[in-house]
């Protein structure tokens, strides 16, 4: 009993000294935490949130220390989720931090599949704050580590309430990577969310998304062809949109 509430008391010290010096900055400090308290410094949640020194070194754009944090880190640490679900991966992949996204996502590949209580992956994560670079180098150590092309291959790319990566960039403007996910994913193309709603009915829907600032007829009839008549809207279809109204 003692015992217990000396490490309680130990590990709320180590809390508050990892906070301490996240917030100001002294990030040697807590590198040479990790380097001496081990495993109690690596799981330590600083943050009313449940965020690790690690999570806030992402934050604060600590490239290179968190890639010395990594090199120290316990695999379970690696692991650890805030309280939205959030791994330190997907504060790297929703920030654009590429350098920090292949140095976590190549030490621990599995967390490239780890969701968030919105059922939202690194990679999606990418794909909703349009960090194209981000995304692409997840999907492509997503595809190095399964080559050949493995049965789970989309299974990064939806969240909850069935939107994909595909329908995040469109809805938010994000053109150039949602051609990119068209080219890499093409079988998005058809996917519809909880609303039955595909990618090219959001893209369908947003005259500003145009040159001309009106909604295309030709874009609408293809729309309508594949709605109303249930059938599929070819990629090549989709692509060629893209390419010439973009």
């Amino acid at each position: 009993m003692a015992a217990d509430r000396e490490t309680s008391r130990d590990m709320e010290k180590t809390n508050k000294r990892l906070l301490k010096y996240s917030m100001k900055g002294k990030w040697e400090k807590v590198v040479e935490m990790y380097e001496k308290d081990g495993r109690k410094a690596h799981t330590a949640r600083i943050t009313r949130s449940g965020d690790t020194a690690l999570h806030v070194a992402i934050i604060d754009g600590q490239d290179d220390v968190v890639q010395r944090l990594v090199k120290l880190i316990c695999s379970e640490a690696l692991r650890i989720q805030n309280e939205r679900g959030n791994t330190a991966l997907h504060f790297a992949a929703s920030m654009g931090r590429v350098q920090t996204c292949e140095c976590i996502a190549s030490a621990k590949a599995s967390l490239l599949s780890v969701r968030n209580v919105d059922g939202e992956t690194p990679l999606f994560l990418a794909a909703l704050h349009g960090r194209k670079e981000a995304f692409l180098c997840l999907h492509y150590i997503h595809v190095n580590l399964t080559h050949p092309k493995p049965s789970n291959y989309y299974s990064n790319c939806r969240r909850n309430d069935g939107d994909t990566i595909l329908h995040s960039a469109i809805a938010r403007d994000y053109f150039d990577l949602a051609f990119q996910i068209i080219h890499l994913y093409e079988d998005l193309v058809n996917w519809v969310n909880e609303c039955g709603f595909s990618p090219l009915h959001l893209l369908a829907s947003k005259p500003s998304a145009f040159r001309s600032g009106s909604r295309l007829g030709r874009l609408e009839m293809i729309v309508y062809h594949g709605k109303f008549l249930g059938e599929f809207i070819p990629t090549r279809l989709l692509q060629q949109t893209f390419i010439t109204y973009f």
